[in-house]
């Protein structure tokens, strides 16, 4: 595939990227393009039946690897042991770096722990610039030595002792190409995060799911100005505050059932 001038010229740092993937063939080859300039990139595939792997193999620095998958959170931390260098770039397969982003991260002293890094996130092929999808900073280029992955699934998150520094320029993220894909992603990764909080102890109280609903729609829709972002800004605060709401519901049934027991 062909670079853009601008990574052509870019000297190849000795970084190590990070990216874990299932059936997804329509933005691996923009993402796994964007981290050519990266000395190894680490693919951890969990079965993938589309063209996701052909595309892959495509790229002489990406090292193929498989793995059943069983949560975000081990299967990025499996990618990260397979990585070689002390630096990683972790991106999901759908994100990709632009080529300012990767001038950038290659100017940097590398006096940090690590770094955070925006995100345009779209729904489709409309960007979605307000409400809680952004800003969107994650911590996405860090020390290997200093970090490990963690958090909740699905929502997992880096764990990095250090200080952190922020980019300026914004990287993609193609997160969904349907509003029904959302719907349909987010009511599974609510099921996910309630087995979580519930294998970890976590209860909650029949007040809680609407506490939360409530105040996930205005945090997005009003405080955030989601109603910028006109009908979609609208349907995506409406459904983070249903999940909201379910999440909390479902896990108030499971404390009633533990009581019960």
């Amino acid at each position: 595939m062909q670079q853009t001038n601008s990574q052509s010229e870019i000297q190849a740092a000795p970084f190590s990227a990070a990216v874990i993937c299932y059936n997804e063939e329509e933005y691996i080859g923009q993402c796994l393009e964007s981290l050519s300039w990266c000395e190894q990139v680490v693919l951890v595939d969990s079965g993938s039946q589309d063209n996701t792997l052909e595309i892959a193999a495509k790229f002489p620095n990406v090292s193929i690897h498989s793995r059943p998958f069983d949560n975000f959170i081990n299967q990025k931390n499996h990618a990260l042991s397979l990585c070689n260098n002390e630096w990683i770039v972790s991106l999901d397969a759908d994100e990709v770096l632009v080529p300012e982003l990767i001038e950038e991260i290659n100017q940097l002293d590398l006096n940090k722990a690590g770094y955070r890094i925006s995100r345009r996130t779209f729904i489709g092929s409309q960007e979605i610039k307000h409400g809680n999808w952004s800003p969107d900073f994650q911590l996405r280029l860090f020390r290997k030595s200093l970090a490990q992955w963690g958090g909740t699934n699905p929502h997992e998150t880096i764990l990095i002792e250090g200080d952190i520094g922020k980019l300026e320029a914004r990287m993609l993220h193609y997160s969904y190409h349907t509003q029904q894909e959302f719907v349909e992603r987010n009511t599974k990764y609510v099921h996910m995060m309630v087995d979580h909080l519930s294998g970890k102890g976590r209860t909650t109280n029949v007040a809680e799911p609407y506490v939360h609903c409530v105040g996930n729609f205005l945090k997005a829709y009003v405080l955030r100005a989601g109603f910028l972002d006109g009908s979609a800004g609208f349907f995506l605060a409406r459904h983070i505050a249903g999940g909201s709401y379910l999440k909390y519901k479902l896990l108030a049934e499971k404390t009633r059932q533990s009581k019960a027991a």
